[in-house]
């Protein structure tokens, strides 16, 4: 037999013991039975509340039960006080009235406990619960106040105030019986109905069976129980409904009709939780089936931390009051989740030196692509400079005559000049929407000065600006090599200035050479004039609004 069995016979033992007691002493007429009676019977009911308010969860359905023991207890007590203080006739028939106090209101608030039946903390309520309430509180307001319309009990004349013995019940009565009959009849439908089983034919016949028996009493109670030996055992009207209240109560407590935190010790030994509760010197109090053996020495370190028991099991610890609490976790999930996100993590790894090697060869042929590009561009733009010089080199190796050689090379200088600077400006250039001017001015200067190493005086100048657009500088420098090369090999003197004006870049250049150009410069916009001196005179500015 479990403990917790053991201790449920021996709570029964002793509640069975108190009202055997109470009923001894009514039989045998003990000295003050009545108020030793009452007594214990206070005793049990309280206890019960008590036992109430520490073991049911909700709150509303809490209050209710409260309720109905304190409207017990004021039975009980307002039953001895009338039957044991009470003096005069008009406070035996004042306390005989306030029975119906209690009378309809626990049957009311046992009507009242079935709408938080199986429902939780937070369930939405019946909106208009409360209207329950009316009528009772209407029908035990005319009882108290019968003295003055006798509605309930109708006393014979001029007996009224005395309350004669022979009265004679009214309307009011019937409809406080019917009342009680019609919550009576209402919850044991109601009872019968959540009790069943699931997927069953049988009920819980349990929380039924006090009420049968209150219902039972209450119809032999006239007639059959108040026989004189009868009447010495149980004839006690306000003890027995109070007990078989209590009961009912209970026993839908019992079988978890009415939520309470019973059987939990139960609960945790049977539960599948890996669980474990100490007291303060880690000596075990609870421990659930599934639950490993444990050092204390593990206990001690898993207070500040988990504690590994094997590959897939950690220990974790907490302190309650007056104790730990431990609990083992199985991780097993959580390893083969690691695991898959290490192999995951490996496959990314390679995935990445994949996906990086490819980048950068991607990168590298982007780049090599680029090159390709440039340098294409390069040798398209040079390639008539790059013909001349290989005509030149080709003369060089064909003549003996030295001043023939050395002029050939001063050419192949000035279009060697030209090339570097002009491949300069395809890198410069390219993709840029406007560039330095200082990036025009170097080239100009430079080849300047290779027409000064050829003995060909040379001056450039360049308008002071910040920024040029490429096509602008590109066609600036295309067009003074242009002239070099169309007045070549007659070029003594030159002086070219590269200008800024309101309609865009464009250029002035006079030339003094022995021997006239056979050719204009093969550019758009270019013109040419002579003077009488033989000095020649290229121009070449934009149209209006247009630009080199």
């Amino acid at each position: 037999m479990t403990k917790v069995r053991l201790g449920n016979l021996c709570l029964a033992a002793a509640v069975a013991g108190v009202i055997l007691c109470a009923v001894l002493m009514r039989a045998f007429y003990m000295p003050y039975s009545g108020f030793w009676r009452t007594v214990l019977y206070n005793i049990l009911i309280f206890s019960w509340a008590v036992s109430v308010w520490w073991r049911i969860l909700h709150a509303q359905t809490r209050r209710c039960l409260l309720g109905a023991a304190a409207l017990m207890l004021f039975w009980l007590d307002i039953r001895l006080i009338r039957y044991d203080f009470a003096q005069t006739p008009e406070m035996l028939r004042r306390l005989w009235y306030a029975y119906y106090i209690p009378m309809l209101l626990i049957p009311t608030l046992a009507l009242y406990t079935l709408f938080f039946l199986d429902r939780g903390q937070s369930a939405p309520l019946y909106k208009y619960r409360y209207v329950i309430f009316v009528f009772p509180v209407v029908l035990f307001s005319l009882v108290l106040t019968n003295d003055c319309h006798q509605l309930a009990f109708a006393f014979p004349p001029g007996q009224e105030v005395l309350g004669s013995p022979d009265y004679t019940y009214r309307f009011v009565y019937y409809l406080c019986l019917l009342w009680i009959f019609f919550c009576a009849v209402f919850t044991v439908v109601y009872l019968v109905r959540r009790c069943r089983i699931p997927h069953t034919k049988r009920i819980l016949w349990l929380p039924l069976v006090p009420i049968f028996f209150a219902t039972l009493y209450a119809l032999l109670y006239k007639h059959i129980l108040n026989v004189p030996w009868m009447h010495a055992i149980a004839g006690d009207m306000t003890v027995v409904q109070c007990l078989t209240f209590t009961a009912s109560f209970e026993a839908c407590i019992r079988c978890g009709l009415i939520q309470s935190n019973m059987g939990y010790a139960t609960l945790f030994e049977v539960s599948m939780a890996k669980g474990l509760i100490t007291d303060r010197a880690f000596v075990p109090v609870r421990c659930s089936m599934q639950a490993a053996p444990l050092h204390e020495e593990q206990l001690r370190q898993a207070l500040t931390g988990s504690v590994q028991l094997d590959a897939t099991t950690q220990l974790h610890g907490h302190p309650i009051r007056k104790g730990y609490i431990f609990w083992q976790e199985d991780i097993t999930e959580l390893v083969a989740l690691l695991e898959e996100l290490r192999l995951t993590q490996e496959e990314l790894h390679d995935i990445g030196d994949v996906i990086q090697a490819e980048t950068a060869q991607k990168a590298q042929w982007l780049k090599l692509s680029e090159q390709n590009r440039l340098y294409d561009k390069i040798e398209t733009v040079t390639a008539r400079q790059l013909a001349r010089i290989q005509e030149y080199l080709i003369a060089l190796k064909a003549t003996d005559d030295v001043d023939t050689a050395r002029r050939l090379l001063k050419h192949i200088v000035i279009l060697g000049t030209y090339i570097k600077r002009r491949s300069n400006l395809v890198f410069v250039c390219d993709k840029a929407e406007d560039i330095d001017t200082t990036e025009l001015r170097l080239s100009l200067f430079e080849s300047a000065e290779s027409l000064r190493l050829s003995d060909i005086r040379c001056a450039v100048q360049i308008a002071d600006t910040a920024k040029i657009s490429p096509a602008s500088a590109v066609a600036i420098y295309d067009a003074f090599e242009a002239i070099i090369e169309a007045t070549l090999p007659g070029l003594q003197e030159i002086l070219f200035c590269a200008e800024y004006t309101a309609q865009g870049w464009g250029l002035r250049c006079s030339v003094q050479c022995t021997d006239a150009p056979t050719a204009l410069p093969d550019l758009p916009q270019m013109q040419l004039e002579r003077d009488d001196d033989g000095l020649l005179y290229f121009t070449m500015f934009p149209a209006e609004g247009g630009g080199l």
